[in-house]
């Protein structure tokens, strides 16, 4: 910065307003193509005139890379180890010139990106290669002449691609049309998934509700079966078979407790028949065995508890006889237990009331299954939970669907951004695209 610039202070440069576009999506294609003609054939003379001469050039090149292979060094003339290295040094030269001139022979192509891109890495080629040192040290001491036009063409060949690499410069909003037409394509994609997407959101919405349209059906007939006369009546039975249930429990429990107390003089019996230190009749061991496991299914089994008030007495007998140990003081509590047992009317007490609750609750069973409304009832619960399974699993569905569509919008979204970009860089405008028909 000067010193009046200082002083005064310098004038920003005004940036370059772009022109504002709205385009619409269905018309993107349209447009970029258009404005890629439209701009390219502004210096598509010039562009292709200047590669006219560069084919001319490099044909040029060519003929004067022929000449020089075919020069003869004489060996025999001059110092001849130095005219040995000249002709190896004119080989790496004409080798390495070769091998560029096949690298920058012009395309035959037509298209901007390629001719800039061909254009580009020409100018780096020949900037970069023809740097072949000793080579053209040694070959020019004999050759002089010929290396001279060589150098001279070169030159003159990379200051065509450089005026030509300006032309394309001018344009090289260009260069980004086939990054327009990609982030085109990625939207038009993206686009066709979100479509496809809401249309499994549809079809999903559709299955929940058909489902939940079944589930208020059978709800319905739900609440109209658990309503009915034979639903009251399966009600009322199932009370009067819980009353039941609860009493034969409390009879069980009578029983055990009748047992508990001389539950141990029954089980030191046993083990003195199972060591044949008492005989019993087979029918009155099985007996026996029942009692202690099953006192109920023994009751049964033993009408009006007669052998199990044997089995009592005999016990009774091996305690008065000391067979069976017992301190004076168990000995006379156990004696009365089992006189107390002896005389027990287990028929009466136990066995009949027990036989009276029985028979009652296979009454009510046999009336429950004469319902038909029991297994409808149980059929429609059922299907309730199996619908309600479905429809939760539905319901899952179409949230992870709705999330997949959220995220194609913002997929969308971002390429929309990236489009409008490389589209505003590409036409040097202010492009602001809309999906809206």
């Amino acid at each position: 910065m000067g010193f009046l610039d200082k002083l005064f202070g310098s004038k920003k440069k005004e940036e370059k307003k772009r022109e504002k576009l709205s385009l619409n999506l269905t018309k993107v294609n349209d447009f970029s193509d258009k404005f890629y003609s439209k701009e390219f054939s502004e210096i598509q003379k010039e562009v292709f005139s200047k590669f006219a001469e560069i084919k001319h050039l490099v044909k040029e090149l060519e003929a004067l890379l022929q000449e020089l292979e075919v020069l003869d060094v004489q060996q025999t003339e001059g110092n001849p180890k130095l005219r040995k290295i000249v002709i190896t040094s004119k080989k790496t030269l004409t080798d390495k010139m070769r091998n560029l001139i096949a690298k920058i022979a012009p395309p035959n192509s037509g298209d901007f990106i390629e001719l800039n891109s061909y254009c580009n890495n020409s100018v780096k080629l020949l900037g970069s290669e023809v740097n072949f040192g000793r080579n053209i040290a040694y070959t020019g001491i004999v050759l002089k002449e010929p290396i001279k036009k060589l150098g001279e063409k070169i030159a003159e060949l990379n200051s065509v691609f450089l005026d030509t690499k300006k032309l394309f410069e001018s344009k090289k909003g260009l260069a980004l049309f086939n990054e327009v037409k990609e982030n085109y394509s990625r939207v038009k994609q993206e686009i066709e998934s979100k479509k496809d997407s809401l249309v499994l959101e549809k079809e999903i919405s559709s299955k929940l509700f058909l489902i939940e349209k079944e589930f208020d059906s059978v709800q319905t007939k739900l609440k109209e079966s658990e309503t009915s006369i034979e639903a009251t009546q399966f009600k009322r039975l199932m009370e009067e078979k819980t009353i039941l249930v609860e009493k034969k429990q409390v009879m069980k429990t009578k029983l055990i407790e009748l047992f508990f107390p001389v539950e141990k003089l029954l089980r030191v019996f046993r083990k003195m028949v199972e060591a044949k230190r008492f005989i019993l009749s087979k029918e009155e061991q099985s007996i026996l065995v029942s009692y202690l496991s099953n006192p109920f299914l023994a009751l049964k089994k033993d009408n009006n508890a007669e052998t199990l008030k044997k089995i009592f007495n005999y016990i009774k007998q091996l305690v008065l006889e000391g067979k069976i140990s017992l301190k004076e003081k168990e000995k006379e509590k156990k004696l009365i237990l089992l006189d107390d047992l002896i005389k027990y009317d287990f028929f009466t007490n136990i066995f009949w009331e027990f036989n009276q609750i029985e028979k009652k609750l296979n009454e009510i069973e046999s009336n429950i299954n004469s319902l038909s409304v029991s297994g409808k009832i149980s059929s429609l619960k059922d299907e309730l939970a199996s619908l309600t399974n479905s429809k939760n699993n539905q319901l899952k569905e179409l949230e992870n669907q709705k999330n997949n569509t959220q995220k194609i919008e913002n997929q969308i979204s971002k390429l929309k951004q990236y489009l409008e970009e490389s589209l505003s860089n590409f036409s040097d405008k202010d492009i602001e695209i809309s999906f809206k028909p």
